[in-house]
């Protein structure tokens, strides 16, 4: 539930701090991947602790191959988390409100993963969304309203790259859910 709570803050509350320095951002980050971690396994807290090492190493300089490298780490790790999620919510025999959060919190950190694509798309090529100021927050809201498939408009993919990694953004959220929400309403169905 700790990392339901820290997933929440920053994905919802982050975003309300308009501040310069992004110390909060890698705090809460470097939280998620070491809660992440713990959650599964014991032995996984290794690997998080090196994604959490190459994601501030990263911040702390301007070596872009670094850059890259804790791109791919943070997302490899965030993909073997969220199909840990979805694993675990099918070995569960019931669904209980464990569960339930369990869901949350796999769609939530799917939604982390993105945002760190679309931030990476961003500054690599820059000028791939349409922003109306240059605020970076904006790029977690477009994330999670991409995911969602709400799409309000309001920022838009301007680059190829970006429209691809929109419609791979909308189909898995879509995905997600689909897979997720038949789990466990087949194990709800199952126990009646």
């Amino acid at each position: 539930m700790l990392l339901l709570l820290v997933s929440g803050i920053f994905v919802f509350v982050l975003p309300l701090i308009h501040t310069e320095s992004s110390l909060l951002g890698i705090l809460l980050i470097s939280a998620i991947i070491f809660l992440a971690a713990y959650n599964i396994s014991r032995r996984l807290i290794i690997i998080g602790l090196i994604t959490i090492f190459i994601e501030v190493g990263t911040r702390t300089t301007d070596f872009i191959v670094l850059n890259y490298l804790a791109v791919l780490t943070t997302n490899l790790f965030f993909i073997y988390i969220v199909g840990n999620v979805v694993l675990d919510i099918m070995r569960q025999r019931s669904v209980t409100l464990f569960t339930l959060g369990e869901a949350v919190n796999g769609y939530l950190l799917m939604g982390i993963m993105f945002i760190s694509l679309v931030a990476f798309c961003e500054f690599t090529f820059p000028g791939s969304y349409l922003l109306k100021e240059e605020e970076s927050m904006d790029l977690v809201y477009y994330t999670l309203v991409t995911l969602t498939t709400v799409g309000y408009g309001d920022i838009t993919p301007q680059l190829p790259v970006a429209k691809s990694l929109s419609m791979i953004i909308a189909i898995s959220g879509q995905f997600y859910i689909a897979v997720v929400v038949a789990i466990i309403v087949g194990k709800f169905a199952g126990k009646n």
